[in-house]
């Protein structure tokens, strides 16, 4: 995504947008992060509730109610986590290390290709949710519009991130094969490099 939009020079001290470029990238890499933990939540509640037989007046709803909701929250979350954690990180740094963080990132094909996935995710689960929660779905009753929207970005970013796990896991097979019969124009540091990028 972010390669589409700012450009990546050949340097990185002449990396425009440095600031933005990794702002972006970690607010995202924590609502996806937080959407992950949020969504484990409910199964955790649900389990210790069982094992000490004390029901919640939560559990009574929908499983999908509950892991949208606790979704939508832990991403909100995680963008907050993040946005501090990186502003105290980068706190009073030279531009230069903005612009060298960036330019790393853009060069890195596999992070990428996930943020494509992830963002193609979050884009289709908030808008489908949103017509869900618009048309009145068993599932989103009592849920405010706006945490079915979160809710359903949450989730597209989380599956978005799987569905690039899964569709990338036969690339680093495939370079190696070609480096073994001598195939292809990757020579083997290069392959090397290219695997250490999709891992």
């Amino acid at each position: 995504m972010l390669q589409q939009i700012f450009p990546h020079p050949v340097y990185a001290e002449d990396q425009p947008s440095g600031r933005t470029i990794l702002t972006i990238h970690c607010l995202h890499r924590g609502f996806t992060a937080g959407a992950i933990l949020g969504s484990i939540f409910p199964f955790a509640r649900s389990t210790f509730s069982a094992m000490v037989r004390r029901p919640t007046s939560v559990a009574s709803l929908p499983w999908t109610t509950r892991l949208l909701s606790s979704a939508a929250m832990g991403g909100l979350g995680g963008t907050a986590l993040l946005a501090v954690g990186m502003t105290a990180r980068m706190w009073g740094r030279e531009e230069i290390e903005w612009q060298d963080r960036s330019w790393r990132i853009l060069a890195n094909k596999g992070q990428n290709r996930e943020d494509d996935w992830s963002v193609g995710g979050i884009l289709l689960g908030a808008v489908g949710m949103g017509i869900m929660a618009r048309r009145g779905a068993g599932f989103t009753a009592g849920m405010p519009k706006w945490r079915c929207i979160m809710g359903g970005a949450a989730a597209g970013s989380i599956l978005g991130t799987v569905g690039h796990v899964f569709t990338s896991s036969g690339s680093v097979q495939d370079v190696e094969k070609k480096v073994v019969a001598g195939e292809g124009p990757l020579k083997a540091k290069e392959a090397s490099i290219a695997k250490a990028k999709w891992l």
